[in-house]
């Protein structure tokens, strides 16, 4: 009985383990890739001062069709070498390395990545870059009022 167990799990984990691989997401890139924006979408502010450790270009887009979404795109200046990164929402300054309680998960972070922001009424607020693996807040964003 002993032996069938271990033949079965000497098949069975190298399949587990391959459709894992095969499923993860890719990692980030910096290729100049065009952001995947709607048709529609207009460039409402550009800034590459927002981010207060590095070095990223950040625009927000609106949408004529629909006024209330807004999207951002991230283009950094230079790789950003931190595993795991999520992009979250806040109406609160993170403090420390936590994330504030009322955060919201926008996405995973990917580079030139059309993201769509939660914002209500186009109110202020914070964009924050999480290292899952770190768990702690490897930069974060003021952003104004926007238009």
């Amino acid at each position: 009985m002993h032996r069938q167990a271990f033949v079965a799990l000497a098949l069975i984990l190298p399949a587990i383990l391959l459709a894992g691989i095969e499923r993860r997401h890719p990692g980030t890139s910096l290729t100049g890739r065009a952001p995947e924006l709607p048709a529609t979408a207009y460039l409402l502010r550009e800034s590459n001062r927002l981010w207060s450790q590095h070095s990223i270009d950040t625009k927000f887009y609106g949408r004529s069709d629909r006024p209330t979404d807004i999207y951002v795109v991230l283009h950094p200046m230079q790789a950003l070498n931190e595993p795991d990164l999520l992009l979250y929402w806040s109406t609160n300054t993170p403090q420390g390395n936590s994330l504030p309680n009322e955060s919201l998960l926008v996405a995973r972070y990917n580079a030139d990545e059309a993201f769509a922001l939660p914002l209500e009424k186009r109110r202020g607020g914070n964009l924050i870059l999480f290292s899952l693996a770190h768990q702690a807040v490897f930069d974060s964003a003021r952003v104004e009022k926007l238009p």
